[in-house]
């Protein structure tokens, strides 16, 4: 069995697989490779394709998203059997959780393709499961790095968050997009929170493996005008939240990423940016922001 173990907003894990075909299915999550398991692993993966689904326990659901389909049982105390499927509804990948020994058994279906797509997304569930207990948020955003502080645009499929950071990237100066789709928000032992590159970048490849203090949360709305409106604690608390991965089935899970949000919230201020798709948008949000 080869062992590979990773390193994702500080974050270490372990993959156990037969093959030698691990980087042909996880291409994106090169850089964030690290030569030794001398650190314990938070979690630890198995790839075992020999595994069948038994699908055992309380069915909690079907859960659309916009990155996959997820079919949910719950099994007691608290561990759970997730089958993935694509867009398609094409099974992708099956997932058994081991948490009292802090392992994930996952199986792959279907050709190369359907089989990254699987593991990928299982990878993504297993990280988030793992990791919202230690102040660790997986975000859908799109990040542009600015003078050593990350500002994260946030906002549904299609709003305009990867527009916004490409007119950042052309008119203000030294800027650098950083990822473009799941970042990972992390509060350090100082209480800041910080923002990391991740191997889950949508449609463009930024796979950086790199981390800054967050300078901005800022929802993007498409609208006629371009203006930046600093919103409350509630309204702040929404808007994070519904651009969270938050696994809600599981109320530990769940309750951590709220704890998490408010930590966060005590630090950084979001905004409503609404925008047209243009230069004077990028000034009014980086003016605003204090680049």
């Amino acid at each position: 069995m080869h062992k590979t173990y990773y390193s994702i907003a500080e974050h270490i894990f372990c993959i156990e697989y037969q093959t030698d075909e691990i980087d042909e299915l996880l291409p994106s999550y090169i850089p964030f490779k690290i030569e030794t398991g001398a650190s314990t692993p938070l979690f630890t993966i198995t790839l075992d394709n020999s595994i069948s689904p038994a699908w055992k326990g309380v069915h909690l659901g079907y859960f659309p998203s916009d990155s996959a389909n997820f079919n949910v049982y719950h099994q007691a105390p608290c561990d759970y059997q997730i089958l993935i499927e694509s867009y398609e509804k094409e099974p992708c990948a099956f997932m058994q959780t081991d948490r009292s020994n802090n392992r994930v058994n996952i199986a792959t279906r279907g050709n190369h393709t359907t089989r990254a797509f699987g593991l990928n997304n299982a990878i993504m569930l297993s990280y988030t499961l793992y990791t919202s207990v230690h102040d660790t948020l997986l975000m859908h955003s799109s990040v542009v790095e600015n003078g050593g502080k990350g500002y994260c645009f946030l906002g549904v499929s299609g709003r305009g968050k990867s527009t916004h950071c490409d007119l950042w990237v052309k008119h203000i100066p030294g800027s650098t997009l950083i990822n473009d789709d799941n970042p990972v928000l992390r509060i350090d032992s100082h209480g800041t929170p910080i923002i990391y590159g991740s191997p889950w970048s949508g449609k463009r490849p930024v796979y950086k493996k790199v981390h800054y203090p967050i300078g901005g949360l800022t929802e993007i709305e498409q609208h006629s005008e371009n203006k930046i409106i600093r919103q409350n604690i509630p309204t702040s608390f929404g808007i994070m939240l519904s651009s969270c991965s938050t696994m809600k089935f599981d109320k530990k899970v769940h309750m951590s990423i709220c704890n998490t949000i408010g930590k966060v919230l005590e630090k950084v201020a979001v905004h409503i940016l609404q925008c047209r798709p243009d230069e004077e948008a990028a000034q009014v949000s980086s003016n605003t922001l204090a680049v």
